[in-house]
């Protein structure tokens, strides 16, 4: 084949592409259906040409994961800084409604199971710095809440977590499965649950002595 007409072709594929396609794939049909073959009829390439671009089916995922968790945070973890719960959790249902595809394959699919097999060194290194950024702002976030959380540390981390984290994912979760748009109302069901277990535990606080005692 000619030098120029192979040039044109690998430039028509281009990494992006590729990502979009595996993105597509295990959002319709989750990890197993984003096989290299299956990435490169998505995109009507040869799959000899994937490998122009990433070393293997485990590089090709740790980008997707790579670009849809950097999205996913860039929402999420400014509020965490700023210690606003709420706008945190809601951050993640406006982050879900914008970018579907993107939400389908974060939320409904643990990292083990995208990442099944060896991930090449400097893209694992990538993930581990991304997850580790994340776990600082939360950590921010419960720095920020502890003057006002005088209740035991770990359980008003597991309720935090819950708040800004799971109870929206959870929420999220039937929709996405059915591949629907986040309803609105989902919203409301989120300020309801920050109201009612901000305002217990603030009440359980209350009730404690300066030195953790009960008070009744």
């Amino acid at each position: 084949m000619p030098i120029l007409i192979a040039m044109v072709r690998l430039a028509r594929f281009s990494a992006d592409v590729f990502v979009e396609a595996t993105l597509a794939l295990v959002a319709e049909g989750g990890p197993s259906a984003a096989s290299m073959a299956a990435i490169a009829r998505k995109v009507g390439a040869p799959t000899g040409s994937i490998y122009h671009r990433f070393e293997s089916r485990s590089a090709i995922l740790a980008t997707a994961w790579l670009e849809c968790h950097e999205s996913f945070a860039t929402g999420l973890a400014p509020p965490l800084r700023a210690g606003e719960g709420l706008g945190a959790a809601l951050s993640i249902l406006d982050w879900a409604r914008q970018h579907r595809r993107r939400a389908r394959f974060l939320l409904l699919n643990e990292i083990e199971d995208l990442l099944d097999g060896p991930v090449p060194e400097p893209l694992q290194r990538q993930v581990e710095r991304q997850q580790a950024a994340l776990d600082a702002d939360f950590e921010t976030y419960l720095a920020l809440q502890r003057p006002k959380d005088r209740g035991d540390a770990a359980q008003a981390a597991a309720r935090a977590k819950f708040l800004v984290l799971d109870g929206p994912i959870a929420l999220l979760r039937p929709h996405l499965l059915a591949d629907k748009a986040p309803p609105p109302f989902l919203d409301t069901m989120v300020e309801d649950m920050h109201r009612s277990l901000g305002t217990a535990a603030r009440a359980g606080a209350a009730m404690e002595t300066d030195d953790g005692r009960r008070v009744a």
